[in-house]
């Protein structure tokens, strides 16, 4: 092809277009009636389309009905408007109106063929993410109007007559009850797809995943995009997501406690070191409350390892009352105690010759340090195994742990961890089943739903009756004339403080409070706050508000 020649076909094809977007239409040319040229019949007349339509001036108005949920509105756009008024209708019975949008994709070139512009078009559905399809739309011009060509394809390609879309697996409706607690109060609403707490004190951290299925930013997860038919049956396998365990329209009954909830929420937020509280129900393992402040990350407090101080002297008592001392049994209790070439301190006391029961209440390490040391090497973890601290529990809807207690084959390691120090962990949660168990003189099994059990992995029996009321009346004592005098005044409280002194880690000990009052079993720690006496007015303020 010549450069003359090829310079000729571009100028043309350039009017061409040229005359093309300043008619503004497609044009399908009839044939003549009166045989304008040879070899062309009159007998059919092709279809005419004397001007394509401003598509978005079209198409607009419909989009906007459509997302808007303007049923009449929208339907009144279409070549069928009483077809595409009740298939709309029935769209945002299942669909929230704002959820769902279209948008013609600009990027594909509408086609025209036999009368019709087919133009693509992408709708976007929000639910717990954005949803997103492709549809071909089809326009026609009916009595001189150009009109979308209703068909229930418009909504989703894979819809039939009498189908539709439908957002499941939605536990309520806006401001239902989402969540109770353990006396069948509401304790959180639905709003959207999100579990929100009546208050926001209400175990915030916890809330988010109290329902089973829930994520951390407090969405359900569950909800599913799905076709359905006149009777709202599904048909077939879900378009998007995946059907959750949980799609009934009851609220979860948890085992939380509201009061007690906020009451806990309100005594960690007053502490500026990192500081969790837990609570059980001791007569029914139901977790009451999990709170923490700002300065506890995560959900610490089920599943942290902290040593636990002397609040593990619980235990180290349990397993000396088994080897046949009583409450009533001398002890000695000097300043310091050099066992296996470790020294081992009190803080700051000595008592001499005095009762288990005293050395308990006063918190003397040197006494439980040297009783330990007599122990086999498996003394203390069998003592902790039958206070739940090696036990494994799979609570719906929740990552736990609960302690870790090893046989100790040295007496220095035995004197260590006999006071909570050494290689003993612990979490607030594990603390709270320890005093469970004490208050309820049994085994305990934590759970948070009132409707879904927890797996028992690992399980543990609870030390005979006659050492818990022991350990139970050693208890009192702390709080009667020990190291939590100032919890006397919230009535009959039991419970063990726990910080302990030793050479290498004095300083940056855990503050605990494990105790009970009534048939509420707690566990208060203070992260590095070197003595007692900061999870000691946590437990002050919490007990003051229930």
């Amino acid at each position: 092809m010549t450069d003359g020649k090829r310079r000729a076909i571009l100028i043309g094809g350039a009017l061409a277009a040229v005359a093309i977007i300043v008619a503004g239409v497609f044009v399908l040319w009839p044939s003549s009636s009166d045989g304008e040229t040879a070899g062309r019949t009159s007998a059919a007349k092709a279809p005419t389309i004397e001007s394509a339509p401003p598509i978005d001036q079209v198409l607009s108005p419909f989009l906007t009905a459509l997302a808007a949920g303007k049923a009449a509105e929208a339907a009144a756009l279409t070549d069928n408007p009483a077809a595409a008024q009740e298939a709309i209708t029935a769209l945002y019975k299942g669909v929230d109106v704002g959820s769902l949008s279209f948008a013609r994709k600009t990027s594909t070139t509408p086609q025209v063929a036999n009368g019709t512009v087919t133009v693509p078009v992408e709708a976007t559905l929000q639910v717990t993410g954005a949803s997103k399809w492709t549809s071909s739309w089809q326009l026609a011009k009916t009595n001189d109007k150009w009109l979308v060509k209703w068909a229930p394809t418009v909504i989703h390609p894979k819809l039939q007559a009498g189908q539709t879309l439908a957002v499941l697996g939605e536990v309520g409706k806006p401001n239902e009850a989402a969540v109770l607690d353990e006396t069948g109060a509401t304790i959180a609403k639905w709003e959207g797809s999100k579990a929100t707490p009546t208050d926001p004190k209400i175990s915030p951290r916890l809330m988010n995943v109290v329902m089973g299925g829930a994520s951390s930013s407090g969405t359900t997860g569950g909800r599913y995009i799905a076709i359905v038919d006149a009777a709202g049956k599904e048909v077939g396998e879900p378009l998007f997501g995946q059907k959750p365990k949980q799609t009934t329209n009851e609220p979860v009954h948890s085992t939380l406690n509201g009061k007690i909830a906020i009451a806990a929420q309100n005594a960690v937020d007053k502490a500026s070191q990192p500081t969790m509280l837990v609570a059980i129900k001791p007569s029914t393992g139901g977790i009451l409350a999990v709170a923490q402040n700002e300065a506890a990350s995560g959900l610490s407090a089920l599943s942290s390892l902290y040593a636990p101080g002397s609040s593990f002297k619980i235990i180290s008592a349990a397993a000396a009352l088994q080897q046949g001392l009583t409450p009533e049994s001398p002890v000695e209790c000097p300043g310091t105690k050099n066992i296996g070439g470790r020294s081992l301190k009190n803080a700051d006391f000595e008592l001499g010759t005095t009762k288990l029961r005293t050395a308990f209440a006063k918190s003397c390490n040197t006494t439980f340090g040297e009783l330990a040391s007599k122990l086999p090497a498996d003394g203390l973890r069998k003592a902790a195994d039958e206070f739940g601290l090696n036990a494994d529990f799979d609570i719906p809807g929740i990552k736990t742990e609960l302690g870790k207690v090893e046989n100790a084959d040295s007496a220095v390691q035995r004197a260590e961890d006999s006071i909570g120090q050494g290689k003993i962990v612990a979490t607030p949660l594990g603390m709270a089943v320890v005093a469970a168990t004490v208050a309820g003189k049994k085994t305990v099994t934590p759970k948070l739903r009132m409707d879904a059990q927890t797996q028992v992995l690992t399980g543990y029996r609870a030390p005979q009756g006659p050492v818990l009321e022991q350990i139970r009346t050693m208890m009192r004592d702390v709080v009667t004339s020990g190291t939590a005098t100032a919890l006397s005044k919230f009535g009959s409280v039991y419970g063990k403080t726990g910080t302990a002194e030793t050479e290498s880690q004095g300083d940056n000990a855990n503050g605990w409070f494990v105790g009970f009052r009534g048939d509420v079993a707690f566990a208060v720690v203070v992260v590095d706050s070197k003595t007692s006496t900061q999870a000691v007015n946590v437990t002050a303020s919490f007990l003051s508000g229930f």
